[in-house]
């Protein structure tokens, strides 16, 4: 009975173990999406205020014209390519949560197993103990009787 329960104790710690592991493995999707995120919201900051400051077609010479247009078109992919980028780590960020969710209620499936072996295996010892105690008076009168 004991070795169940030291079998389920080490069960246990590995299964932690590997709790804590996926969830440091969200965390880091977590920062990976807030960091992105971020980015987003500088690049959306840096197309309004590249926005702003269109020049007046009449007084920019055409080749002017035209690298502005091109930079704002640039900045414009930069945010698509940062909107892909978050949606990807949201996914990531879905698919860590989900496995460390899984593992997180493993361990406390277990740890609930562990929890009744180990209260199964106290009560067995408090019987033991008990009977033994039991036993102890009774022998005492039972060999007292019987030499004499």
């Amino acid at each position: 009975m004991k070795q169940k329960a030291d079998r389920l104790r080490r069960i246990l710690a590995l299964a932690a173990t590997e709790e804590r592991r996926l969830a440091v493995q969200t965390g880091r999707s977590q920062a990976r999406l807030n960091e992105q995120r971020t980015r987003l919201r500088e690049l959306h900051e840096h197309r309004r205020t590249y926005a702003k400051r269109t020049p007046e077609a009449g007084n920019v010479p055409a080749a002017h014209w035209k690298d502005y247009q091109g930079f704002l078109g640039r900045l414009d992919q930069a945010v698509r390519s940062q909107q892909q980028i978050i949606t990807d780590c949201e996914r990531s960020l879905d698919l860590h949560r989900r496995r460390w969710q899984v593992k997180r209620q493993r361990v406390e499936s277990l740890q609930q197993v562990v929890d009744r072996a180990e209260e199964v295996l106290r009560r067995a010892t408090e019987r033991r103990e008990q009977r033994a105690l039991d036993d102890l008076p009774a022998g005492r009168h039972g060999f007292g009787h019987g030499g004499a």
